[in-house]
């Protein structure tokens, strides 16, 4: 609808014969008396001179006139008082005479014409009012925009304008009749209504649209409208899938808009919502997530009966779909059942071909951008490859998948794709920062790869002892660390990239370090033996100082408000790290054991058991450590073990564990002090909960 009113509000002039300033009468522009009505002059007659005239002039005498005074001009306007006192008013200004004497309060009306004008006026000003509103309304409303979005906008204007909206928000509006209300859902508008209802909202800058919008979601799902599944796959692609890129949001977007299912699935819908959940909180309480866990309840049914009808597809949702529902699995502390799920899609994605050059399923149609399915490619194929590598140096499992992937971005080509690009910590709107996506892909490939290796390696033990060989191997995989570490250009590196998936990837480098160091530490069987080339307890060490360093630098950014699954790991490692830490002289461990544990706290109110399994194997080992100091320990710690030590964690969770997770700090047992061999998680916390341990022997 167009408006009548033109676009720059300015009323067109009128026609200039239309503007010309009327004229007074006369040419020269001065007034002149009327000649029509004055006796005419005889041209016969002539006056007669003046001595005739004044000799036979008679006077005759004439009565004298008095003179009037002259009377006083007309008032044109009477005072409010004088015309309820019918008394004559004399018009003055500021007070009239009889107000002046009598001491009342002189005030004089507006004139009809005058109240006719200003009562004009307001009506325009109304009507420019309520046009803008409407333009408002229609711009920024879909087709399932609510009533409350309406009654947002005339709120709004309101406090601008409160005389001219008063009666809006009084009246018994008909669309409160015919409006349904929104179904319950975790959007953006429902944190926006927290965000205006918190006094402190002055210190939070909410973003005014998700960053991922999708407008046919009815198409995949019945539980969830357009405005929530926005909200939560912003979420989801926000936190969780720049970590390895494992769906190309560009193409999982675009098929979903369409019904397209090459890179899209209603099953793999329903798996990025329920992440989005996970990410999801109260803006004013993050701890409840109650609204979450109804959702994600439903989502989770869905799950589970779409797997039944996709499980034996072979196409790229279902191993996506796979992985993801693997990663669940972990955190459900099943993770022997995830594993399977993880391998599983490796599978599938080995028999599709995604790994190879000239890979059938990524050829394009004639309505896709070759560029933007080569590069979906690039980052799926390496995700795929990225998780199960890291799944089978974590579980302990033999790799599917032998050989990296044949594609990859080059320098050149992920600089180039990262110009322009920005992440922000949605739903907060700030700070920006340029992520370097593809500048991250490049060069976690090549770390992937190490890691690769060293799952690889770590198969052998400890069905067989080290040897010279093996110290040699280990040695050559260090340095192949170090050099990954020491080429990475600047654009990846914490001081200047903070952001989460790049914190992570520093954390992963770490962790990888400590994998390799432990394979030799647990399975040494004569240190003599060892090359001083190669020594892992310094080495291990150092990494799990720089661990816990950028635990600390994650919180310092991002606090525990959305944190992706891969934390798990790195809390478990940080916290327990921390404990062999702790001393008056040192007061950073504190603070990553108090990180550690709230950050498993705040996750495990959405991503399941393995996250209070984590907590509870800290919670043992520090009551093992006992620490001199007991103040060391920090108040929000003891608190959160409270806790756990009270209906949070039983026996029965630990007897409903299925992880093989592989646990290497644990304290010394007996009275010599030995060593725990690498442990699985499920067995290790069996052991300790009825384990009496010395004290003072935590062993990293």
């Amino acid at each position: 609808m167009k408006s009548a009113i033109p676009a720059n509000n300015v009323i067109d002039a009128p026609p200039p014969h239309l503007a010309t300033p009327l004229d007074s009468p006369g040419t020269s522009g001065s007034f002149q008396f009327p000649t029509s009505n004055l006796p005419s002059l005889s041209p016969t007659t002539s006056p007669t001179s003046p001595a005739t005239s004044d000799a036979n002039k008679v006077p005759i005498p004439r009565i004298p006139v008095p003179e009037t005074p002259r009377t006083q001009p007309r008032t044109v306007r009477a005072c409010a008082q004088c015309q309820k006192k019918k008394t004559k008013c004399d018009g003055a200004k500021p007070k009239c005479r009889f107000c002046e004497r009598s001491g009342a309060i002189c005030t004089y009306t507006k004139s009809k014409r005058e109240s006719q004008q200003l009562q004009f006026q307001s009506f325009e000003q109304r009507i420019n009012a309520y046009e803008s509103l409407l333009q408002e309304i229609i711009s920024q409303n879909n087709t399932q925009d609510s009533r409350l979005s309406i009654q947002d906008a005339i709120r709004r204007r309101f406090q601008a304008s409160p005389d001219f909206f008063s009666t809006l928000l009084a009246a018994n509006s008909p669309l409160d009749q015919h409006i349904p209300l929104p179904r319950p859902g975790l959007s953006l508008r429902r944190m926006h209504q927290a965000w205006q209802a918190n006094e402190n909202r002055q210190a939070l800058v909410l973003a005014q649209q998700p960053p991922v919008q999708v407008t046919s979601i009815e198409h995949w799902t019945s539980l969830v409208d357009d405005d929530v599944a926005s909200h939560l796959l912003s979420l989801y692609f926000t936190w969780e899938n720049p970590i390895w890129q494992l769906v190309d949001q560009n193409q999982f977007v675009h098929d979903l808009e369409r019904g397209r299912t090459r890179f899209c699935s209603s099953l793999l819908v329903h798996i990025l919502l329920f992440y989005g959940c996970s990410f999801s909180y109260n803006l004013t309480r993050i701890t409840d997530r109650s609204e979450e866990k109804v959702l994600g309840d439903k989502l989770y049914a869905a799950i589970q009966r779409l797997w039944q009808q996709d499980k034996d597809r072979v196409d790229l949702p279902t191993v996506q779909s796979s992985i993801l529902i693997g990663l669940l699995c972990c955190t459900f502390g099943l993770d022997k059942i995830g594993t399977q799920y993880i391998t599983r899609g490796a599978e599938i994605s080995a028999r599709l071909g995604i790994h190879n050059q000239d890979s059938a399923y990524f050829f394009w149609d004639i309505d896709d951008d070759p560029a933007a399915i080569l590069n979906c490619q690039k980052l799926v194929s390496w995700a795929v490859f990225d998780i199960h590598a890291l799944a089978c140096q974590v579980y302990r499992k033999p790799p599917v998948l032998d050989e990296p992937p044949a594609v990859q971005f080059s320098q050149e080509e992920a600089a180039l794709l990262d110009e322009g690009a920005e992440w922000c910590p949605y739903p907060i709107q700030s700070p920006v920062a340029q992520p370097f996506y593809y500048t991250a892909s490049w060069v976690r490939s090549e770390l992937v790869a190490i890691v690769h290796d060293i799952a690889c390696f770590a198969l052998k033990f400890p069905a067989s002892t080290l040897n010279c060989d093996d110290w040699d191997y280990g040695h050559t995989l260090h340095q192949k660390l170090l050099s990954w570490n020491a080429k990475l250009p600047w654009s990846v590196l914490p001081r200047h990239n903070t952001t989460p998936h790049i914190i992570c990837l520093h954390l992963y480098y770490h962790a990888t370090t400590v994998s390799l160091c432990e394979i030799f530490l647990q399975n040494e069987s004569s240190p003599e033996a060892q090359p001083p080339r190669f020594d892992p307890e310094p080495i291990k060490s150092q990494s799990l100082d720089t661990i816990g360093s950028l635990v600390l630098l994650y919180k310092h950014y991002h606090g525990w408000k959305s944190i992706p699954i891969v934390m798990l790991h790195y809390f478990c490692v940080a916290g327990i790290h921390a404990i062999s830490k702790l001393h008056p002289r040192e007061p950073k461990w504190g603070l990553v054991l108090e990180s550690s544990v709230v950050g498993l706290w705040h996750m495990s109110l959405s991503w399941g058991r393995l996250c209070k399994a984590f907590l509870r194997m800290i919670e043992l080992v520090l009551k093992a450590r006992k620490p001199q100091v007991p103040s060391l320990v920090p108040p929000k710690v003891t608190t959160i073990f409270a806790q756990m030590s009270g209906s949070l964690w039983t026996e029965s969770d630990a007897l409903a564990l299925s992880a093989g997770y592989i646990v290497h700090h644990v304290p010394g047992q007996g009275e010599g002090g030995s060593k725990f061999k690498a442990h699985a998680l499920q067995e290790l916390l069996l052991a300790m909960e009825g384990l009496a341990v010395a004290p003072g022997t935590v062993e990293d």
